[in-house]
Parts: structure tokens; C-alpha cells; sequence
């Protein structure tokens, strides 16, 4: 009865929020159907959606403000508040407080710079618009040091769980030993956009220094690197230090005449030398294989054409060199009108039962339709 009281008072706040203040809002609304093989060789059918309602202000230009609503809809809800931030401009300075994500490092897919959200998506949704949308509490100043130099130091506050401290106020509030915080600094030397930074975590107690490098030499050029070392090397076993480098590529190809047709190649790479360099063995049964297995490379192909402003093919993959097998993902996405978008997508998982990726294993086949729809 509490839940639903206080989601009622949310969706009314949310209605009036728009008469009192100087605000923006928009919602988008996509909408899917998918058909999928299961790993019993049966077929599912799923209908699901995701919803975001934001409100931004448009008041002033030296503070500005942000709150987002996520829903993921089935026959029931997930209510989640992704964006509850406030930044503020001062002379010399910015800060940004609240529920916000963060990029460092370089990379769309991999990103070994990320040392925050870790270098690979946590939800790997090719279909996704965005791969990286994740956002924690954070305490963030931005610096200008000149034209293309900064730096940004960071406090992230460890993860509060109000439904248990509603359910229990006895319950101890998350310590300070359990923060992170770090810093980054971003310049140019030479034309390459340079960053490197450290973030310490206090819950997995490590020290996370990282790199990140980005040119052009006919086409864009990204590399990025950092390395997890513990605290107290010896309090665990295996818990040395822990590399990992992602780098890629990106080109833009626009045709020549009145239209405006383009086609983009982009390839994307994790590297991970402490990682499994040999394939699991194919003569073991799925249930003997080891579904947590970190191969040492994996690589992000993507290639999109932009046939006109409305439709969009695209074609990408995530490919496992090692055991040979790929995830794949060839879609459409049509603009029929402002707004409303018809969106299409036939996945294959190219490999074995015992590969990372495998036609027999859960999602091996499966195809996607639906709408998605901004206002």
C-alpha cells in the first residue's frame, strides 16, 4: 500500500512539476516484440518495453537541472530513477551533483578506460541506441586548465538500498571506507586528445590507474588501457593486478550529390592478457562448461548506412576470436514520421554449445519488431 501511495505521489509531482517552473520534458517509448529459440529447442515469445520520462530545466543558463524516470514494462513495471542531478556553473569552475553517468576513457562498446562502470557493457543489447548508460552518485567538479585541457576529480558515493532501510532503520547506512573517488586530466599534446586518471574503489579496495589516447590518421583512432591492482595483494588468491587494453577505429564515409547517404565502419577491441587464450574444450557438455570464461581478445564490429535522414541499416557483431563464435545483429531502423521510428533486428549466435556465443544456446535465433515513439 506504501509502494503504490508513493508511486501515485510521484506521477502527480510529475504531471505539475511542469505549471511551476521553467522546464522541458519529453518521453520516449519503445516497444518490442521478439521471438527467440530457448536452449530446450523451444520458441519464446516476448512482448516488452522500455519507457523514459525526463524533465530538464530551461530557466537559466548557469544551473541547470534533470530528472529522469526509466520503466521497463512487461504485464508488470520496474520503476527506477536513472538521472537526479543538479550542475551549476561558478567563474573558474562547475560542479555537478546527484544520479549521473560519467565518460571517461574512449570507446562506444569496449572501453578499458572506463574505470568506473568497467571496461564492457553491462547489458550487451546490440539493439541498443546507447551501450553506456549507466549512472551512480556522484560529487564532481570540472576545472578548465585551457582550450582543450581540464581536470575532473570525482566522489562516488557506495550504493544506498532505501527499501531496506525502510524495511529495517536499524539497518547501518553504507560506510565512507566503501566510497570511490579519483581524478582525471584531459589535454592535447601534438593534435592527440590525451587523458589519464586514477579512481581508488573503497568496497573492492583497488587501486584503478588508467590511460586513454584519441587521434585521426585517415580514419579515428582510439586507445585506452588501465590496470586493477588490489589493496592487500595476498588476502586473496588470484587477486593480483589485473590489465586490460580496448582500442578501435571509426570512419564516416559520406557520398557525394543532393542526398545525404552515408556509411560508417566502426571496429572496437578488448584485450585482456591475464585472460583465457585457449578455447574451452568441445568435446565438454554444456553443463561442464564455464559460462563466466573472460577470453583474452574480443572484438566490436559495426557497419551502419544511412540511405537518407529516415532509414538506417546496420550490421553488428561481437566476435570471440579464440573459440571462433560471434553474436550478430543486422537491423533497420525507419523514420516514418517525426518522431516515430519502426525498428527491426534478426539476431544469430554463430558456434558451438560450449562457445561463448553458440546456435543451440539460449537467444540463438531470434528476431525483434517494434515501435519506438518520442513526444
Amino acid at each position: 500500500m506504501v509502494k503504490r501511495v508513493a508511486l501515485l505521489f510521484l506521477l502527480l509531482f510529475c504531471v505539475s512539476v511542469p505549471a511551476l517552473a521553467e522546464i522541458s520534458s519529453s518521453v520516449k517509448l519503445t516497444l518490442m516484440n521478439t521471438l527467440a529459440t530457448t536452449d530446450d529447442e523451444t520458441v519464446s515469445f516476448t512482448g516488452f518495453g522500455t519507457g523514459r520520462l525526463t524533465f530538464k530545466s530551461a530557466g537559466s543558463k548557469k544551473v541547470k537541472g534533470q530528472l529522469s524516470l526509466d520503466a521497463r514494462i512487461g504485464d508488470t513495471a520496474l520503476l527506477d530513477v536513472t538521472r537526479a542531478f543538479v550542475k551549476a556553473r561558478f567563474p573558474g569552475f562547475r560542479i555537478t551533483l546527484g544520479k549521473d553517468t560519467v565518460a571517461w576513457g574512449e570507446g562506444v562498446f569496449y572501453n578499458a578506460g572506463d574505470v568506473i562502470f568497467g571496461a564492457v557493457p553491462k547489458e550487451e543489447d546490440l539493439s541498443a541506441e546507447v551501450f553506456r548508460d549507466d549512472a551512480v552518485w556522484l560529487t564532481s567538479a570540472y576545472v578548465p586548465l585551457g582550450d582543450y585541457s581540464f581536470v575532473e576529480p570525482i566522489l562516488l558515493a557506495p550504493e544506498l538500498n532505501l527499501s531496506t532501510l525502510a524495511r529495517d532503520p536499524s539497518a547501518s547506512p553504507p560506510s565512507l571506507s566503501d566510497a570511490a573517488a579519483g581524478v582525471r586530466v584531459v589535454t592535447k599534446l601534438a593534435g592527440i586528445k590525451t587523458e589519464a586518471g586514477y579512481l581508488y574503489r573503497g568496497e573492492e579496495r583497488t587501486h584503478n590507474p588508467y590511460f586513454s589516447l584519441q587521434g585521426h590518421l585517415l580514419v579515428d583512432l582510439h586507445l585506452s588501457g588501465s590496470v586493477s591492482v588490489p589493496h592487500y595483494p595476498g588476502e586473496a588468491p588470484g587477486a593480483g593486478a589485473k590489465p586490460v587494453v580496448s582500442f578501435g577505429l571509426f570512419h564516416l564515409q559520406r557520398f557525394s550529390g543532393a542526398g545525404s547517404d552515408s556509411i560508417s565502419f566502426r571496429l572496437e577491441g578488448l584485450l585482456r592478457p591475464l585472460g583465457d587464450w585457449k578455447a574451452q574444450d568441445s568435446s565438454r557438455t554444456d553443463a561442464d562448461s564455464d559460462p563466466d570464461t573472460e577470453y583474452a581478445l574480443m572484438l566490436y564490429p559495426e557497419v551502419a548506412w544511412a540511405l537518407d535522414q529516415s532509414l538506417t541499416l546496420l550490421c553488428r557483431s561481437v566476435v570471440s576470436p579464440i573459440d571462433l563464435s560471434a553474436l550478430v545483429i543486422a537491423g533497420v531502423n525507419w523514420n516514418v514520421y517525426e518522431g516515430l521510428k519502426l525498428l527491426g533486428y534478426l539476431s544469430v549466435q554463430a558456434g558451438e554449445k560450449t562457445d561463448l556465443y553458440g546456435l543451440r544456446k539460449g537467444g540463438g535465433l531470434g528476431l525483434t519488431v517494434g515501435v519506438q515513439y518520442i513526444f
